[in-house]
């Protein structure tokens, strides 16, 4: 198979992932997540919010308090991975993550946050803490200031791309690495 086709490929696999973040429904809106934590590897769901092909960045949002930040600010490696049922196409992203909180980014992100989501930051305690009641746990609407400072962006800038298609006879797999400059793709064994 030639170049193009994995170019085409490439080109497919982030278009895929940005119509990912307009589509409640997307398989590829939820992907997990694995980061080295602090007491060792740790793998979670994450909601894809946005995707910037130029800059290779996947984002997500989270609570400045959960305990995975410590763990990206220690270590910013992640991996990312997705997978669609319907085509059979599983994408495996790695990169670094860098959190912000409280600047430019987390501003402009946070005027597109729903109301209704803007409560998912105002919880009194961190993400985690152990409570008796779990009513207790949960924000009331309008407490967005201290919402606001809770709340932090994770743009992870992906360098290495695995993508497979799981087919009924044969299996197709390919890798991309960005060389600082452009997309380096090979076919590789599945």
């Amino acid at each position: 198979m030639s170049s193009d086709k994995l170019q085409t490929i490439l080109e497919q696999t982030w278009s895929g992932l940005a119509k990912a973040t307009g589509q409640a429904d997307h398989p590829w809106r939820l992907p997990a997540l694995g980061a080295h934590g602090l007491n060792g590897p740790e793998v979670r769901t994450m909601v894809l919010r946005s995707v910037d092909p130029v800059t290779r960045q996947l984002i997500a949002q989270t609570d400045v308090r959960s305990t995975k930040v410590p763990g990206f600010r220690k270590d910013p490696r992640v991996a990312w991975h997705f997978f669609d049922p319907q085509t059979k196409v599983q994408v495996r992203a790695n990169g670094r993550v860098t959190v912000h909180h409280d600047d430019e980014v987390t501003r402009t992100a946070w005027a597109a946050v729903p109301e209704a989501n803007k409560r998912n930051y105002a919880t009194p305690s961190a993400p985690g803490l152990p409570v008796d009641d779990p009513s207790i746990s949960q924000a009331q609407a309008g407490a967005y200031t201290a919402a606001y400072a809770n709340f932090s962006v994770l743009c992870a800038e992906i360098t290495f791309i695995d993508w497979l298609q799981l087919g009924d006879e044969h299996h197709r797999r390919a890798q991309f690495t960005w060389t600082g400059s452009d997309w380096r793709g090979a076919w590789v064994v599945p």
